[in-house]
């Protein structure tokens, strides 16, 4: 399903090629009043993915080449006001899901940790006692995900990366898959996966052995956890490249639409988009849903204490982040075309959805 105005809504070859590092329990933090047994309700705050289109900061990192145009002297005269107001357009984007600040968010494209640090003292995200998960990733053009929480409603217990490798490629690198392992009120437990696959940019014959790896990767270490709890509360979010019915996600991830589950299986709460020829992001003239929320069907069946609002999640198609060509013809109002500034929001559009718990 898709809403149409505001809120218009409107988100291995296992032992050798997936490298799961720095798994840690975390501590509880001191300097955090919120502990387990005392978090806020979830309720309302909706859970959100975006790919925020390059979001670097101002300064030249030495370490990577990926940042020299996103520099006040680069081809992109990336400059203070324009970062702070990109910024400003994403906390904007986010809030007209429903209002509500994020109980938790995704994003790709992200150039390091400061830029969510960033991102988290803007606008009335300020008023939010978000947290971050963030690791450096290896990826060539040296954008990651990342992850910001509210550390009132939402305890992470454990922060991982999962690294995706290719046999065949030993110098390919591309974004690590984030995972995060943590509890909401009443200590219901939810895993959480941020993925932002391989693009299409080199072709496709030559691009989808990355997404199909990318995609194994993610189902083992699903296994895992359905394998400890077949109820378990799984969310995975992602820009993957690919579409809700392409081979990765349909065949390797196994995520399917609500009517056509077996055991094991992963429901794509956005395929029903795809179907109707909607999306998040347009290529060469086409709308397709490459930003996605999938979800385990323990969430649709109510089975941990935890639950999807209407079994379905959103794409904040607003006006505000449309591009609108003479013809009638609408992308995303992006930030860039090329090297030319625009002064929008993303390529992308976010998407979204809304848990609630359930009193058992």
């Amino acid at each position: 399903m898709i809403r149409n105005q505001i809120p218009i809504i409107l988100a291995c070859i296992i032992a050798t090629s997936c490298d799961v590092s720095t798994e840690t329990n975390l501590p509880e933090d001191p300097n955090n009043m919120t502990t387990k047994s005392n978090l806020l309700p979830i309720e309302t705050h909706p859970i959100v993915f975006y790919n925020v289109e390059n979001l670097f900061d101002t300064k030249d990192d030495p370490t990577t080449t990926g940042d020299d145009e996103f520099t006040p002297e680069g081809e992109n005269f990336w400059d203070e006001e324009r970062y702070q107001l990109k910024l400003n357009h994403l906390v904007e984007a986010m809030l007209l899901a429903n209002n509500k600040t994020p109980l938790f968010a995704g994003f790709a494209e992200i150039e390091n940790r400061s830029v969510l640090e960033d991102l988290c003292q803007t606008s009335s995200f300020k008023n939010v006692n978000y947290r971050i998960t963030h690791f450096d990733s290896e990826d060539r053009r040296g954008v990651d995900c990342g992850f910001i929480y509210d550390a009132d409603r939402f305890v992470p217990l454990l922060e991982t990366r999962l690294t995706v490798r290719m046999e065949d490629e030993p110098h390919f690198r591309t974004r690590d898959i984030l995972y995060i392992k943590g509890q909401v009120k009443d200590g219901k437990e939810l895993h959480v996966f941020v993925n932002h696959w391989s693009s299409r940019r080199e072709g496709e014959a030559i691009t989808e052995p990355r997404r199909i790896q990318a995609a194994k990767v993610l189902r083992a270490k699903i296994d895992e956890i359905l394998n400890q709890n077949a109820a378990a509360n799984i969310i995975v979010m992602g820009d993957f490249n690919d579409t809700p019915i392409d081979n990765s996600l349909y065949d390797v991830v196994r995520a399917k639409g609500q009517h056509e589950l077996k055991s094991g299986d992963l429901v794509n709460l956005l395929i029903e988009e795809q179907n109707r020829e909607l999306g998040t992001s347009v290529h060469r003239g086409n709308w397709d849903v490459l930003d996605q929320l999938i979800v385990s069907q323990g969430l649709l069946q109510r089975k941990s204490g935890l639950s999807v609002v209407d079994n379905n999640a959103f794409i904040v198609k607003h006006d505000a982040l449309l591009f609108t060509y003479r013809n009638g013809d609408q992308k995303p109002s992006a930030t860039y075309g090329g090297n030319q500034y625009y002064g929008g929001y993303s390529d992308h559009l976010p998407v979204y959805l809304i848990l609630e718990s359930i009193n058992k």
